[in-house]
């Protein structure tokens, strides 16, 4: 059988498992179009986190050169492996994909750095694994990926926009970052109660000061942990906070200000005036 109808072949279904956070994709159609969006070139290899019962490998495995593909579920890793045990382009491995760097992971199954991660992502672990692949040393050169869409905006927020804070900063520091589309709870089994978005993060090259981007984010992190506070007074355990207001004042901003006020490049410019 070829096609369409492969991709909806019959196999018993594992539970799914609330622990791991494990939400499916329901139809061969939008795993297509998120490998399509994915824009997988012939010579691509793609590391896939948490293939589940392989919605997304079996298109992949179609585009790409190579899919290695990472399974926390061990039942679900087992049943995966034996369905496309005769496919030389996928290699699935049973484990935590945060277990390791993602560069062992492709080095385990053969592929080089620069490679792209596609996934439908587990709830409970998207930002970590997403920060993993930005800052994997170049292991990762572009990732599309299924996330809630609370999740997607606020790894693309800008100041004044709503879910902007410390992570829309960190992520703004590593990468450049759009929400491709928005998929319905429908889309997945068992339908999750949030709507998903399917969001693309281009990491950075490396910094041309990565301890100024490290002192950036230090402040980030201050400025929002106290977020109802102003900046000069959430920042006041760094540097006495006539400091800060004299230091927003220089930047054309109001002494008052507070932390979601602010972008990366305002955080890196008061980052540029203080040590630690």
């Amino acid at each position: 059988m070829s096609g369409e109808g492969q991709h909806n072949r019959a196999r018993p279904r594992l539970p799914a498992r609330k622990r791991w956070g494990q939400h499916f994709l329901a139809s061969p159609a939008t795993a297509r179009r998120i490998v399509e969006a994915a824009r997988v070139a012939p010579d691509d290899c793609v590391l896939e986190v948490g293939p589940g019962d392989g919605a997304l490998t079996r298109f992949l495995a179609e585009a790409a050169a190579s899919v290695v593909a990472v399974e926390i579920d061990p039942r679900r890793a087992e049943a995966l492996a034996a369905e496309l045990a005769g496919n030389p382009r996928v290699r699935i491995f049973p484990g935590d994909v945060l277990e390791r760097p993602l560069g062992r992971w492709l080095d385990a199954g053969g592929c080089a750095s620069g490679a792209l991660l596609v996934a439908n992502l587990p709830y409970n672990a998207a930002t970590p694994i997403l920060f993993a692949a930005l800052e994997s040393g170049g292991a990762i050169r572009r990732v599309v990926a299924t996330v809630q869409r609370e999740v997607a905006r606020r790894f693309v927020a800008r100041p004044g926009q709503d879910g902007y804070g410390y992570l829309s900063v960190r992520s703004a520091a590593l990468a450049e970052g759009r929400i491709l589309f928005d998929l319905p709870p429908g889309a997945f089994r068992p339908a999750p109660k949030v709507t998903s978005s399917v969001l693309e993060l281009v990491p950075r090259p490396g910094p041309a000061s990565p301890e100024l981007v490290v002192r950036a984010l230090k402040l980030a992190s201050l400025g929002f942990h106290a977020r109802r506070k102003t900046l000069a007074n959430a920042l006041s355990s760094a540097a006495p906070r006539a400091h800060w207001e004299s230091a927003l004042e220089g930047m054309g901003r109001d002494p008052r200000t507070r932390a979601e006020k602010l972008s990366l490049d305002d955080f890196l410019t008061l980052a540029r005036g203080w040590r630690t």
